[in-house]
């Protein structure tokens, strides 16, 4: 009972992320500080740190593909808060989930790529989801924008201040020029947030490692 309890909070949570995380944010920028990483070419992509599943998020394109973590499961999103979410999946103890979306490109956001790059659409997305909504999240690290020869991507992180739930998100390019966004959202269900910064971390990088596009 307290399984499937637990699992009808954390789609709740889910959703609540979803909600915010496409309709939107509100982000305060302070001293926004940009990081450019760079490797030579000759650089070896980076592996996974947590152990993945043969469980394939994809697209209906087909121009993205990721894999998930080893008893981590998919679940099913309410297509009424956002159209641009293709997949949800969380953790088996329902604290982390990860979201999948497609940003719908516009005359705007795609003059703003022509000109800023993955910083541009990062910083377009925190302009669109400021103007729709009261719900606020810190910027609490600087844009980092990955311009490596085998991925690129520009992420960033955010805190919730009513609960200090915590995000992190990357935006990138597929090869056919479609614009996504990927996120890693803590879940609160007991009020009493604690996560392992260093985990959730290694997570987030193994889902990069491991996104193809």
């Amino acid at each position: 009972m307290l399984k499937y309890k637990l699992k009808f909070f954390s789609i709740i949570l889910i959703l609540s992320w979803l909600f915010i995380a496409n309709s939107c944010i509100i982000v305060k920028e302070k001293d926004e500080i940009i990081v450019k990483k760079s490797e030579p070419i000759t650089a070896k992509a980076p592996k996974p740190e947590v152990k993945m599943s043969n469980k394939t998020i994809r697209t209906p394109e087909g121009d993205m593909l990721a894999l998930l973590p080893e008893n981590w499961f998919f679940v099913e999103a309410n297509e009424s808060l956002s159209s641009e979410i293709f997949a949800v999946a969380v953790n088996p103890e329902y604290t982390l989930s990860a979201i999948f979306s497609k940003i719908k490109k516009n005359e705007e956001n795609e003059n703003i790529v022509k000109k800023e790059g993955l910083l541009g659409l990062a910083r377009f997305c925190f302009s669109k989801q400021s103007q729709k909504t009261a719900n606020n999240l810190n910027l609490i690290e600087k844009y980092e924008v990955n311009d490596l020869e085998y991925q690129k991507f520009c992420t960033f992180s955010y805190v919730r201040e009513k609960d200090n739930a915590f995000g992190k998100s990357a935006v990138f390019i597929s090869s056919i020029n479609n614009y996504y966004e990927f996120s890693l959202v803590t879940l609160n269900i007991s009020n009493n947030l604690n996560y392992d910064k260093n985990e959730f971390d290694k997570i987030y990088r193994s889902f990069l490692a491991t996104l193809k596009y």
